[in-house]
């Protein structure tokens, strides 16, 4: 997908998403706990790291302003290591997106994600290790289906481009539960599977083609 179609679309998103925009000024703080496998292979060597236990924090806010994207930021650890090998893919993302739909049914957000890499990378046959301190452009998607009087719902999170020598994906799918902690304040608990996909060349010096897969749990509050 090319930047300029990403582009494109976050401006139709915008024009199109005015109705849907939320009510009053929302704040959302969560934080997942997952495990990992890792597979593939880096700096031309197959990756074998051990299973590693990473998190995942972020906090959204999103107003009734039209035209305004709503915003997320979300950092992620990907910490992986063996005996000889690191491979740190942990990043941060920034997340602008609009609500195409915010109904009791269906929920749907698209928008664009500039995600940064600031980990490193360090293999047995590499002189020394380098940094991955780049980034990349993606595009953002999150639908969820909530079950109507229940407070359970099952939903998407993806984030994915592919251009410039770099075929990054992030996925989430999971099921969750919504229930009033306090007045004006909800609490989520959620459970699903993640999966984060990384196909680059020369990524700031960097090749590889790795993926790190596993199932994660977590909670969300929602002010």
């Amino acid at each position: 997908m090319r930047i300029n179609s990403l582009v494109a679309a976050f401006v139709l998103a915008g024009a199109v998403a005015v109705p849907a925009q939320a009510d009053v000024l929302g704040v959302k703080v969560g934080l997942d706990i997952f495990s990992t496998s890792t597979d593939g292979s880096f700096a031309n060597a197959d990756a074998d790291f051990n299973d590693e236990t990473h998190f995942s924090g972020y906090v959204a806010f999103e107003h009734p302003i039209p035209l305004l994207p709503n915003a997320m930021v979300r950092y992620t650890d990907l910490s992986d290591s063996d005996n000889g090998s690191k491979l740190d893919l942990s990043n941060a993302d920034l997340v602008l997106y609009y609500e195409l739909l915010d109904n009791p049914a269906l929920e749907l957000d698209v928008g664009l994600d500039y995600r940064i890499y600031m980990g490193e990378a360090d293999a047995a046959d590499m002189l020394k290790s380098k940094d991955l301190d780049e980034g990349a452009l993606m595009g953002y998607v999150r639908g969820r289906f909530n079950l109507i009087g229940t407070g359970l719902f099952a939903y998407a999170d993806i984030v994915a481009t592919d251009y410039d020598d770099k075929a990054i994906s992030d996925y989430q799918l999971g099921v969750g539960y919504t229930f009033g902690l306090v007045p004006l304040i909800d609490m989520t608990v959620k459970a699903g599977f993640r999966e984060h996909s990384f196909d680059v060349s020369k990524f700031n010096g960097i090749s590889a083609d790795v993926t790190q897969d596993g199932w994660f749990g977590g909670v969300e509050v929602a002010f």
